[in-house]
């Protein structure tokens, strides 16, 4: 028998399931539609799927606010000035919330740069040696230069 893959296109319903009807019911129709036998994991992927969030303790999904990034910088509208502006109570919330978000976005990214580097360099502190694969940078298109 294959591998039964549940897509994130049917998480919204599941959640709907769960926040409804409550676990034992998103665990029957997890088990009874789509074959899985612990579908444990499947409510797990949810939670880290990042569109939901979960409450513990009321047992509850709910909507992932928007994305920092999306927090942090204005959108077209906002540029153009043709959306009436928010309160002021929502603004300073936002902008209370910008530093922070800002440097979460600056973790990521320099996260994400340093998972990039770490398949062509290794380093091995206890014989404080450095190794790099010259040959799969130069594949990928880098210039090595040594000064």
């Amino acid at each position: 028998m294959g591998k039964t893959i549940i897509s994130e296109d049917i998480f919204p319903a599941l959640v709907d399931v769960y926040n409804r009807e409550g676990k034992t019911s998103a665990y029957d129709m997890i088990r009874n539609r789509y074959g899985v036998k612990n579908p444990f994991f499947v409510i797990n992927r949810i939670k880290k799927c990042g569109k939901y969030t979960y409450d513990p303790e009321n047992d509850r999904f709910s909507a992932a606010e928007s994305d920092a990034a999306d927090r942090v910088f204005m959108d077209l509208d906002e540029l153009c000035g043709t959306i009436v502006p928010e309160t002021a109570e929502k603004a300073g919330t936002i902008e209370d919330s910008r530093p922070a978000a800002m440097e979460r976005l600056v973790h990521e990214l320099i996260s994400d740069r340093l998972m990039m580097l770490s398949r062509y360099i290794t380093l091995d502190s206890s014989s404080r040696t450095i190794m790099i694969d010259q040959s799969s940078l130069s594949a990928d298109g880098y210039r090595i230069v040594t000064h």
